[in-house]
């Protein structure tokens, strides 16, 4: 079976995390923030746009922010007939962040530290241990 290590990039590829988490921002701002012809009143995806935005910004829950953005970017593609193939690669950019995390360079890094988590089988003689 192989290792798992779930790590925090830092150097070069904490710094293109950090950009990859600014432009998935300002997409859940720009691109849910102002829908047009949506069943609620405007402030509402004002307020839950601006949240996620932040969110991401500072890399806190970046994991589900990042694909709950991504599912917003396909539902207002979808609900406002706009720009749905640009709405798309939105979303797949926000989707790369929900599975590449935050980076080095954030809330959820210091939050959770920097672990080597290691998955390895039990021995057979063992599987009876609590």
């Amino acid at each position: 079976m192989t290792r798992y290590s779930h790590r925090y990039p830092d150097g070069v590829a904490g710094i293109a995390l950090v950009l990859l988490r600014l432009g998935c921002a300002w997409i859940a701002f720009q691109g849910t923030a102002r829908p047009r012809s949506l069943p609620f009143p405007p402030y509402v995806s004002i307020v839950a746009s601006g949240a996620l935005a932040i969110a991401l910004l500072l890399g806190l829950g970046t994991r589900i922010v990042a694909f709950v953005s991504a599912t917003a970017a396909i539902a207002v593609a979808f609900m406002t007939g706009g720009d749905v193939a640009t709405m798309m690669a939105r979303a797949c950019g926000c989707a790369a962040l929900g599975l590449l995390g935050p980076g080095a360079y954030s809330i959820d890094s210091n939050l959770f530290g920097r672990r080597v988590i290691r998955l390895e089988p039990r021995a057979p003689h063992r599987a009876s241990d609590a």
